[in-house]
């Protein structure tokens, strides 16, 4: 695991009046069977979601974030690769984080989450493990933002 983020910009769009945050994230990870770690570069977008906004019904707060894989510089230009890593291509990804009140009256959250990607040189059977465990470790991380 292990990440940096590379921008960081919490800015409304002044010209389109979009509020919300974007962030371009690098990480690398290194799975078992596989012999180089894999790279990833995302721009990542999150906003909150009003109810009945976007078609989304919720009993309290929503946010949706999307993300996408960018490997080109700030002035447009493919970076090219050392090599040293296997780059990963986030087709895309989406989550939706929504309160939700049981029929007991209790909220909770529920979390829908899609994401498709490529990682070229990785077996299928390793990639769909991979899957699951970076499903696990997203939910792990969330829940240990929460317990600090």
């Amino acid at each position: 695991g292990g990440g940096s983020d590379l921008h960081c910009s919490e800015t409304k769009c002044p010209e389109l009046g979009v509020p919300g945050e974007a962030k371009i994230m690098s990480s690398k990870s290194q799975p078992p069977l596989v012999r180089k770690p894999l790279e990833f570069k995302t721009l990542f977008y999150a906003r909150r979601v009003n109810d009945g906004e976007e078609g989304v019904e919720t009993d309290g707060v929503a946010y949706i974030t999307v993300g996408r894989s960018v490997w080109e510089s700030p002035d447009g230009t493919a970076e090219g690769s050392d090599g040293s890593t296997i780059r990963c291509e986030l087709m895309l990804s989406v989550n939706l984080v929504r309160e939700i009140k049981t029929e007991n009256g209790e909220m909770w959250c529920e979390l829908t989450s899609i994401t498709h990607g490529v990682s070229p040189g990785v077996p299928i059977f390793v990639g769909k493990q991979l899957g699951l465990v970076a499903a696990e470790n997203y939910i792990k991380d969330i829940r240990a933002l929460f317990e600090k």
